[in-house]
């Protein structure tokens, strides 16, 4: 099975396919790599109870399978570089 990660912004998506170069037979479109005090896992896409508040995932995955697809992802995150400050010299002498 080849495991696939294609990252949009802060999300990714994860494509399934049998072999590398084969089409995906499964994709798993806005999950997310977070942090907790419990460690790093993935959250898939979830939908809110509205009566209970409780959030209920559309996909469940063993810890093996998410320790690798966390591998993947975090070789392929994009690097996010910070915008360096800007600094404007104050002119004192604005004509205005």
């Amino acid at each position: 099975m080849h495991i696939s990660v294609t990252w949009h912004d802060k999300q990714f998506n994860l494509d399934l396919a049998s072999a590398e170069g084969k089409e995906a037979f499964l994709s798993i479109k806005g999950c997310r790599l977070v942090e907790s005090s419990k460690g790093e896992f993935i959250s898939f896409p979830s939908r809110k109870n509205e009566q209970t508040g409780k959030y209920w995932n559309h996909v469940w995955a063993n810890a093996a399978f998410q320790a690798k697809v966390i591998e993947i992802a975090k070789v392929s995150q994009p690097v996010v570089l910070a915008r360096p400050a800007v600094s404007h010299p104050v002119d004192e002498e604005i004509p205005f």
